[in-house]
């Protein structure tokens, strides 16, 4: 009887400690590439650097970078020409800094960049976009 009592409660613990071993969430690297297609097709990989100095879910991160570039197309105005470069996220004191660098076309279809800063959290929610 003690055998089987130690069987079933050696059993629960293999069986709890997998479950969380499978559920470990995949942390944000230091450098990594952001795929993100665009309504007409365009696809790019964006190199992203990550200084942040708390650990974020790599999923939590790509959540915010996807609203992050929405809102840019949605203010730059020129979704053919929106050609995003590079991310670079920051630390601050609640709260994170992501920095977008992307061209576009300005007058006279001359290439034009810029770099907008968006505020996001630790959750992925994308707040306010940060004056340059």
């Amino acid at each position: 009887m003690y055998l089987k009592y130690c069987l079933l409660v050696f059993s629960g613990i293999f069986f709890y400690s997998t479950v969380l071993i499978s559920q470990q969430a995949n942390l944000a690297p230091q450098n990594f590439v952001f795929s993100w297609q665009k309504a007409n097709g365009d696809q790019y990989e964006i190199p992203v650097e990550n200084n942040l100095e708390i650990q974020i879910e790599q999923q939590r991160v790509n959540r915010a970078l996807m609203q992050i570039l929405l809102k840019s197309v949605l203010k730059s105005r020129d979704f053919e020409a929106f050609e995003p470069l590079q991310f670079s996220l920051y630390p601050r004191a609640k709260d994170q800094i992501a920095k977008l660098e992307f061209t576009i076309l300005g007058k006279e279809t001359q290439v034009q960049e810029l770099t907008y800063y968006f505020r996001f959290d630790a959750y992925g929610n994308v707040f306010n976009q940060l004056e340059n």
